[in-house]
């Protein structure tokens, strides 16, 4: 298992076009990734819902986790996605 911790740099914090992207990366990979913020419980990054139940504003810090084949490569895309802001 692969975990990092990440900042939100999106200035709206992840909202739904943010969501969405996270979901379609987590998708296109062969693991299975979950966030965290601020103690909630696990995100699954595949739902939409749960990702946005996170509430992560800007600047929080979230906890990425990824099991499988592609742990590291998921959580290097999503460091990358969240640090220029999700191109938003």
């Amino acid at each position: 298992m692969k975990t990092k911790e990440l900042i939100v740099n999106s200035k709206n914090g992840i909202h739904l076009r943010v969501a969405g992207e996270i979901v379609k990366l987590a998708k296109s990979h062969d693991c299975k990734l979950s966030l965290s913020c601020n103690g909630c419980p696990r995100a699954n990054a595949c739902s939409i819902m749960q990702l946005l139940t996170l509430d992560a504003a800007k600047g929080s810090k979230l906890e990425a986790s990824a099991e499988g084949p592609d742990a590291e490569l998921v959580i290097e895309k999503l460091s990358d996605l969240l640090s220029d802001g999700a191109g938003i």
